[in-house]
């Protein structure tokens, strides 16, 4: 017989333990970790009624809130698999997650500010009649035959007790299709265990030891990696979780005094932001014990300045959703520029400390110390992917990212090979949006580009050619065009009209030449 997670395991040890602490703190309200487990249990109670079974996959699409987290625990006492997704996807992205990876089930929760906030729903329905649609928000009026959450997540009436009776999930169960943009443009979904899943907890919690006396602030999103490992680090150990639905320094830095804040996740353009609008007169930043940091490389005067500002400790990772982790809390190590040396993979028990090497770019071989390369990692099992084999070539799994390893074996991250744009830690795939450009009508050719910003690292620059070179299309105009096949984050954030998008010799958008060319100019295919 299989083990049963570990994970769900210690989220009930947790819930049990710690009954009446506080779990989780969202706009002024907290919910007990005994509360939580009443609702997960009354949503997964209800999920069954509705006809979901074993490994059925589960799309949820809720900002962070207290909500998610629940509907999360409860597809796993399910037995199912959860995926995320960014709470700004339009209709057309949310039926193409919601086919490919052929859910039982959609929630959803209306975007702020949406004149149709039913529609994305509607799209979905449209499409696939036989998907179980659940609603949290909304107003009164639902479409047909739709649910809405706090009827199905009601915690109010008795469950059964939290105990090692309750059914099992298997570790080596997939817990999380976790969405990745590919350099396509079409998302890939890495498959998940539960027990890689716990790994990473248990790495983690080695790394920076949080307890039931922390306070951990999170907005990075739940449906993205670090924010949902964030989170189950918090509710394992004890901790008190304070959600955001949505990131804004002010808001943070209330919070981080209010709340008392001990763990701050976060990435460089937060952590920049948040700098840029302290007030010492009205902020105190004195509980804070450590900063999490992923997503990105923080500029040397940033890391300075976290580190005198904040006064923190700081827990650096580097990795990929595909199972890779480099990460370090030593600030000597962090000060020159490395994401450290202490790499792992995979579950306890496999390859923990991993492999990790720097390959030249033509694939020729392994390169020497302090030679920029391709950061690759040695997979102890098979990276996989929903509805695709691995793609781990001859046991090694190439990251796309540009690096080099010094003589004390540390890793220093370089930028990228892959056609990816890092918009402050998203990242978002350059072909995606220049399919989405050329559907427009008028744009006859598109390429596009990450341009240097002071707060996110990169943002998105587009250069497109019109149709008819007379017209005078405007940025916003551009966006507002846009939003309906393209979520908020995937949006340009500058705009050059061109006669020409430099190509090479093979037909591909040439994104060095793009970096160089000027509005109105012309380019010849290169090398």
């Amino acid at each position: 017989m299989e083990s049963v997670s570990e994970l769900i395991k210690a989220l009930r040890e947790a819930c049990r333990k710690w009954p009446e602490r506080p779990a989780m703190t969202f706009q002024g309200r907290s919910l007990t970790y005994g509360q939580f487990w009443d609702r997960v249990e009354a949503l997964a109670a209800s999920y069954r009624g509705l006809g979901v079974k074993d490994k059925d996959r589960l799309v949820c699409q809720l900002p962070n809130s207290p909500e998610y987290l629940v509907a999360l625990v409860a597809a796993w006492e399910c037995g199912a698999t959860f995926v995320g997704v960014d709470h700004d996807l339009t209709g057309p992205e949310l039926v193409s997650v919601t086919g490919r990876t052929d859910a039982a089930a959609l929630l959803y929760q209306p975007r702020y500010g949406n004149d149709t906030p039913m529609a994305p729903l509607e799209d979905v329905r449209a499409a696939f009649p036989d998907v179980h649609l659940i609603v949290h928000g909304g107003g009164e009026v639902l479409p047909p035959e739709a649910h809405r959450l706090a009827d199905l997540a009601d915690g109010s009436r008795p469950h059964p007790a939290i105990g090692p009776e309750s059914p099992g999930v298997p570790d080596s169960r997939t817990a999380l299709l976790l969405l990745t943009s590919g350099t396509t443009g079409l998302p890939k979904c890495v498959m998940e265990s539960f027990s890689a899943l716990w790994a990473k907890i248990e790495c983690f919690t080695t790394a920076f030891e949080p307890d039931e006396r922390d306070v951990h602030l999170l907005y990075l999103p739940l449906a993205h990696a670090l924010g949902l490992k964030m989170s189950m680090v918090a509710l394992t150990r004890g901790s008190r979780l304070v959600l955001m639905d949505r990131f804004s320094p002010a808001g943070a830095l209330q919070r981080i005094t209010d709340e008392r804040i001990t763990v701050l996740p976060g990435t460089p353009a937060h952590f920049q932001l948040m700098l840029d609008h302290l007030d010492p007169g009205a902020h105190d930043l004195s509980s804070l014990r450590w900063a999490v940091a992923g997503a990105a490389t923080f500029p040397g005067a940033l890391l300075q300045q976290m580190y005198a500002t904040f006064g923190v400790q700081l827990f650096y990772i580097y990795g990929c959703s595909e199972g890779f982790l480099c990460h370090t809390t030593d600030r000597a190590e962090i000060e020159t520029g490395s994401v450290g040396h202490r790499v792992f993979e995979g579950p306890a028990g496999t390859a923990p400390d991993g492999r990790l090497e720097i390959f030249a770019r033509d694939g020729s071989g392994i390169l020497g110390r302090g030679v920029v390369g391709e950061i690759v990692f040695g997979a102890s099992r098979p990276v996989r992917y929903w509805g695709q084999d691995s793609v781990a070539q001859d046991g090694w799994y190439h990251t796309g990212d540009l690096g080099l390893i010094d003589d004390e074996g540390r890793l220093h991250v370089r930028g990228r090979m892959k056609e990816l744009v890092n918009r402050g830690g998203l990242k978002v795939s350059c072909s995606e949006v220049e399919s989405a450009l050329t559907a427009l009508v008028g744009i006859v050719d598109a390429g596009i580009f990450p341009v240097p910003d002071r707060i996110l690292g990169e943002a998105i620059g587009a250069c497109v050619v019109l149709a008819d070179p007379q017209d005078d299309l405007g940025l916003e105009e551009l966006r507002a065009r846009l939003r309906h096949s393209l979520a908020r984050h995937k949006l340009p954030d500058a705009l050059w009209v061109v006669d020409g998008v430099p190509r090479t010799k093979i037909g591909k958008v040439d994104r060095a030449a793009l970096r160089l060319i000027e509005p109105g100019s012309a380019a010849e295919p290169t090398g």
